[in-house]
């Protein structure tokens, strides 16, 4: 070898440092050898997620702006309209386990496209509907059905491009989510000039498609492909974090699949109460539609700091720890929600628990690719995402029972904040990683 040459490869640094194992086989010592930052790919594939989760939950979630103008117009009781949102969230949750499945076998990118497809044509047949059931068909299922189908595969293709950073990928991929709530309002006075809430459903069912299919675009799947590894690394030199994928039947049947399942059922009660029932309950007690409305705003401010702060703060300090302590979080500001009786308290309420939640959805899929690992991580979490599903039916159904049998959202709210309690409990039991 030449000495410039041998001098050149001296002044370069290692990569990876590596220690023998017992068997006398190297590993990666991830502190004597930091990872590089995750290549471009992967930010385009973080984007591409944004942008699905944009659509898919400003979509469901946008539904309660209009929802008392649907309930005029058809001479429906409230509890009647608010299935419509019921219907769209369980809907997307449900078919998780599908669509996680088909992204693992032919890729995110096709069954994502598929899903916004069908959010842009659930809006459509809303658009024109002439009677409620149609409504249900259209915002209700199809909708659900169209996110369900894209948000798993989006998220899943993130947590293969990220390891080290995984936490602060997901926090930013999710964050579509909170920022789609946080433009409900503005949106919903903007079209408002442009029409009644059937102009509206039709302009949003165009962007839908035009937007989702662009961020559906960016998804790539594995970065073995372009000879990457997750952050960056080399392929063949695993990092530090993470363990290889078991098989999903040996997951699905584990007792650490169990308790996370129940968990995330349970504690998925608090997070999706207040999207479907904060506004009604902020009318009973006098306050403005306006006011109402502007605090789904709040929740979906709160929800993006949460993404982005505690995403990244997850990363430093140990994203196990910080998703419990947003799971117990939520539970404990749910209770907050049930003794409020003023706007002010309410809006307190609306910034802790969306911070608290945003933390807790981008957090989530981070969570299940460290503990189960990441190669089957879109058939696990779809698995796992239909007890969110499940939530979604039961829980604000039952409060809405509750409170009309009690005239009073206090001890209804109080119970779903209890069992949230028990979910983050069973979710510490799962264990810290395969």
């Amino acid at each position: 070898m030449s000495r410039p040459l041998r001098a050149r490869r001296q002044a370069q640094p290692a990569r990876h440092a590596f220690k023998p194992r017992a068997g006398g086989r190297p590993e990666p010592i991830a502190a004597l050898a930091p990872l590089p930052l995750p290549s471009s790919l992967g930010w385009q594939v973080v984007f591409g997620a944004f942008l699905v989760t944009l659509v898919g939950f400003g979509a469901i979630y946008s539904y309660s702006a209009f929802a008392e103008e649907i309930a005029a117009e058809f001479g429906s009781p409230r509890s009647a309209v608010t299935l419509v949102f019921m219907l769209s969230g369980s809907a997307c949750y449900f078919v998780s386990a599908i669509s996680g499945t088909l992204a693992d076998h032919v890729g995110s990118r096709v069954v994502a496209a598929a899903g916004m497809t069908l959010v842009g044509l659930g809006l459509m047949v809303a658009a024109i509907a002439k009677s409620l059931i149609e409504v249900y068909i259209g915002y209700g299922l199809l909708i659900g059905l169209g996110t369900g189908f894209a948000y798993v595969p989006a998220v899943a293709a993130v947590q293969r491009w990220f390891v080290v950073h995984r936490g602060l990928a997901s926090g930013i991929a999710v964050s579509g989510v909170g920022i789609g709530t946080a433009l409900v309002p503005p949106a919903a006075e903007a079209l408002a000039l442009l029409g009644d809430w059937r102009v509206a459903f039709i302009i949003c069912g165009v962007l839908a498609v035009g937007v989702g299919l662009a961020g559906a675009a960016l998804l790539h799947d594995a970065p073995e492909r372009f000879g990457l590894g997750p952050d960056g690394t080399r392929p063949g030199v695993p990092p530090a974090q993470g363990a290889p994928p078991d098989d999903l039947l040996d997951v699905v049947r584990s007792r650490a699949f169990l308790l996370a399942y129940v968990g995330t059922l349970l504690i998925a009660m608090p997070v999706a109460l207040p999207y479907a029932l904060l506004v009604p309950t902020a009318r009973d007690l006098g306050i403005p539609r306006q006011d109402a409305l502007a605090l789904l705003a709040l929740i979906g401010l709160g929800s993006i700091a949460g993404r982005f702060v505690l995403a990244a703060l997850a990363d430093a300090v140990g994203r196990r720890l910080v998703f419990l302590g947003c799971c117990g979080g939520v539970a404990a500001c749910t209770l907050g929600w049930a003794v409020a009786d003023s706007l002010a308290q309410l809006q307190a309420f609306a910034l802790l628990f969306g911070g608290l939640q945003g933390g807790f959805v981008a957090l989530l899929p981070a969570f299940v690719a460290d503990r189960f690992g990441r190669g089957s991580v879109g058939s696990v979490l779809g698995v796992l995402y239909t007890g969110r599903g499940i939530a979604l039916l039961a829980a604000p159904s039952a409060v809405a029972v509750g409170i009309a049998a009690v005239a009073a959202h206090a001890a209804p709210v109080a119970a779903i904040a209890l069992l949230g309690g028990v979910g983050t409990l069973l979710l510490a039991k799962t264990g810290r990683g395969t």
